[in-house]
């Protein structure tokens, strides 16, 4: 909404200001930092009364310490969509898109959280994995058919960190050209009528990006402020990559394609950062409350849809390698168990708890994991020049 303020710019000069998408984008942070800081506070006493994680240990076992409740994942999320709506223009297709797909894994992460708080963890241990998935893909095939419907999106295009040329099924007159990176002319030809497969095939894709970052998130979520943190490098780094793509300039020196309404997703990233760096500043150990399923499925699910939308999927496991990594270990672990006779890879997984099983200290262990989320927000921007 505030960018209508520089409507009045001929009026007063200073507010053409709300024009300029880094300025909207330092606001958006600025905002969702303020509003999860100072929201948390008064509403610690109604989630310690209503929101805490039963289990047969902690019911049974006389209380050492105060448990510490769920759900902080919903003040979160309502400081970053509060935020956008202030800061970005809303009549923008892409940022509803995002709003209401965030919305919705916020809602399949609360029910989850709800059934923890409400049966002991021997008898309900939340969403079961399939009803998560089923659910991860009704969304996934709205927001990325909404997205393939945008004007100048990119969603059925996957760009190579170290090319120029995506991976794209190019429709022609006759035939779609199958495009490829590192190739100066098309991989193949098929028939026009296997359109619609194509389409599947970059949906599923896109499916399986969104539902690896979501659940790669939750799964990183196991340490105060551990997936918080991580969160603000990834939405950072997303947020200055979809401000290249939104300037003409950098998107023509750096071969990416320019998308004049990224720069609106860069203002949802930002608030994506501001938000998680206001739960951060009470989620630092000892942590008085847990963003829960509510938030990590959808902060995974929110950064996915921004990669998608600006053709960077393969981005993800750079920027997001903390994410990344937690879920692979997790597969890796499972399936060395199954088919291995029971051997494991790791003492246990996801892998931040093999490195706690090993004795490394939780903060100790929180701080290395920002510096390594750090370095590769870092080394994903760098290979945008590498092209």
């Amino acid at each position: 909404m505030l960018y209508l303020l520089a409507d009045w710019s001929t009026h007063f000069g200073p507010l053409r200001l709300f024009d300029y998408v880094t300025f909207r984008s330092a606001g958006a942070f600025l905002t969702a930092f303020l509003l999860v800081v100072f929201a948390i506070p008064p509403l610690l006493p109604f989630f310690r009364k209503h929101c805490v994680q039963r289990s047969a240990r902690t019911d049974d076992a006389p209380q050492q310490k105060p448990v510490t409740p769920l759900m902080g994942g919903v003040v979160i999320i309502a400081g970053i969509i509060l935020s956008t709506l202030f800061w970005g223009k809303l009549p923008e297709r892409t940022l509803f898109v995002f709003i209401i797909a965030t919305l919705a894994l916020m809602g399949l992460g609360m029910v989850d959280d709800i059934i923890k708080t409400r049966y002991l963890r021997s008898e309900k241990d939340g969403v079961k994995e399939r009803t998560k998935l089923i659910v991860q893909a009704v969304v996934a095939v709205f927001a990325i058919y909404a997205l393939y419907k945008t004007h100048g999106a990119v969603t059925m295009q996957v760009y190579c960190p170290f090319s120029r040329q995506p991976f794209q099924f190019l429709p022609g007159t006759e035939n779609i050209a199958v495009w490829i990176p590192f190739m100066k002319a098309p991989l193949c030809y098929l028939p026009l009528p296997l359109m619609p497969l194509c389409l599947i095939i970059m949906l599923g894709f896109n499916y399986a990006v969104l539902a690896g970052t979501s659940n790669g998130v939750n799964l990183t979520d196991g340490k105060d402020g551990l997936a918080a943190g991580c969160m603000v490098f990834a939405a950072l780094a997303f947020a200055a990559v979809a401000y290249l793509h939104s300037h003409k300039i950098f998107a023509d020196y750096l071969s990416i394609p320019y998308i004049p309404q990224a720069g609106e997703v860069g203002v949802y990233a930002c608030a994506i950062a501001g938000g998680c760096l206001g739960f951060l500043w009470h989620n630092c150990a000892p942590a008085p409350i847990y963003m829960g399923d509510t938030g990590s499925l959808a902060l995974g699910g929110a950064l996915s849809l921004v990669a998608i939308m600006l053709g960077q999927q393969l981005l993800l496991p750079i920027i997001g390698f903390i994410f990344f990594i937690e879920a692979v270990s997790v597969w890796l672990q499972r399936t060395s168990y199954r088919y291995r006779n029971g051997k494991r890879i790791f003492l246990m997984a996801p892998i931040h708890h093999h490195y706690e099983k090993k004795g490394v200290p939780d903060p100790k262990l929180t701080i290395r994991f920002w510096i390594v989320a750090g370095l590769c927000a870092l080394i994903g921007l760098a290979t945008l020049k590498m092209r």
